[in-house]
């Protein structure tokens, strides 16, 4: 990622690329970002607003769920839902993979349909459709490149970034890895002091460590396949959904000082963190709810419907509040019995609690600043036991992740349970603008050539998209 000084004040200015690459057999986008470019940032001149006749499509095909959103541009133009399509999806996916493709293609396309007819009917813009896309398999990589710095004043120049952000990109990916999302992190500078911008700074080397996010190419083509089935053939941009919920939930203080978002479904744990709008820590766990629920089925005989109840309506942490000491339930085999509270919450706690560690394993091992503290997404972040577990573990204070700036039609989305997908939308709101901006010319030109030389060969020709967003 370049940056560029606009010469009448010390503000950033950070460029959004996005090029298309060979993946699987037909051309798909991967976008390249600045992450302090996450959330509804002023614009520089030249970056047109978000425009009324546009709509940008969102899709998350979830363990438990597909949802579908279709946003537009308010009379401010500023991103608003006007349709929202969604389906349970129970058994279709597993661990954040597709298992039955027929079933989700069918639910898929049902809250497609739902979504469109909201919003008016044949609005939407094959062009701008973006997946959120995530499984065991998604990895990330720091990559680290290096220039020295030859000036005579041996004052660092846009070249110089350029070429130590081409050179953080050289670590090949894993056999059969495709980059799905990369963001800046930091720069140093003489090996001892980082910085968020090096330009114009005096210094004899930089260092420019840059963050990608990679999967297994055959199952992100399988997210993509899904949408194209329905009739999407071009303009499929799949993003990590970890990112996603980044874009949906995150404040910019948040950004800044440091953040540990955990946004934990059914299936899966994503994670990552932040700090001073860099990139520094994302990965995914195969585990999420529905482990939490089967370990009460497995350890309570219980069906997992119950099982998946007792989880969901948080009737036995009401009974502990009231002082209640147990919780009727059947068994799996039918016999009604007083099961303990402290029972449910013990086993709910051992595997919540498992997963916790492992990600506050990853954060200390980077040693990573989160001075802000967590936020947790998704549908763990509804239950009762999840905040007191994560401030025990984490040892920091801790939020529940509500998408910010929500508005629109659809008045049942403000849960953690949509910050995915709701994420996804503003993600491609920037995507957009850039789309929209291609006019915009100037510094574009000198930072093209770096960026077309990232991860190749899954990144070329990133010319089609030049637009700006101030920081």
């Amino acid at each position: 990622m370049n940056f560029v000084w606009d010469g009448e004040s010390t503000k950033k200015t950070c460029f959004l690329s996005s090029g298309s690459g060979n993946f699987a057999g037909a051309n798909q986008y991967f976008s390249v970002l600045d992450f302090s470019c996450l959330s509804g940032q002023e614009l520089i001149p030249g970056l047109m607003m978000f425009q009324s006749k546009t709509c940008i499509t969102a899709i998350e095909i979830g363990t438990s769920k597909v949802c579908v959103l279709i946003g537009k541009a308010d009379k401010e133009g500023n991103l608003s839902v006007a349709g929202h399509g969604e389906r349970a999806c129970l058994g279709a996916v597993s661990k954040g993979e597709i298992v039955d493709v027929s079933a989700i293609l069918e639910l898929l396309s049902a809250a497609i349909d739902e979504a469109d007819a909201l919003a008016g009917n044949d609005v939407i813009d094959h062009n701008n459709i973006f997946v959120a896309v995530t499984a065991s398999d998604i990895d990330s990589f720091q990559g680290v490149g290096n220039v020295f710095v030859t000036a005579p004043d041996r004052r660092i120049t846009e070249a110089d970034v350029d070429e130590a952000v081409k050179n953080a990109q050289v670590k090949p990916l894993s056999r059969g890895h495709v980059a799905i999302n990369s963001f800046d992190s930091y720069y140093q500078i003489d090996g001892i002091r980082r910085i968020r911008n090096p330009l114009d700074q005096v210094a004899d080397k930089l260092e420019a460590f840059v963050h990608v996010i990679h999967g297994d190419e055959n199952r992100i083509e399988n997210y993509l396949s899904a949408v194209r089935d329905t009739g999407f053939d071009e303009g499929v941009l799949p993003v990590f959904s970890g990112v996603a919920s980044a874009f949906g939930v995150l404040t910019e203080d948040e950004k800044e000082h440091g953040v540990l978002l955990v946004e934990m479904g059914a299936g899966t744990t994503e994670y990552l963190a932040v700090y001073n709008f860099g990139m520094m820590l994302s990965g995914v766990l195969p585990v999420g709810l529905e482990h939490v629920a089967n370990d009460l089925a497995v350890g309570l005989d219980l069906h997992i419907g119950q099982a998946r109840r007792v989880l969901n309506e948080g009737e036995y942490y009401r009974l502990k509040r009231s002082g209640k000491p147990t919780l009727e339930l059947r068994t799996s085999s039918g016999v009604l019995r007083r099961i303990p509270v402290t029972s449910i919450e013990r086993i709910i706690d051992l595997r919540m609690r498992e997963i916790f560690q492992i990600i506050n394993a990853k954060v200390k091992k980077e040693d990573i600043l989160i001075n802000t503290g967590g936020v947790i997404s998704g549908g763990a972040a509804l239950l009762p036991q999840t905040m007191e577990i994560f401030k025990n573990v984490f040892e920091i204070p801790v939020r529940a992740g509500h998408p910010l700036d929500l508005t629109g039609a659809s008045t049942d989305l403000d849960t953690p349970r949509y910050s995915t997908v709701w994420g996804l939308l503003k993600y491609g709101e920037y995507i957009t603008r850039a789309r929209q901006s291609r006019s915009n010319k100037g510094a574009w030109e000198r930072c093209l050539d770096s960026v077309d030389n990232m991860l190749k060969p899954v990144f070329k020709n990133f010319s089609e998209l030049k637009n700006a967003i101030k920081f």
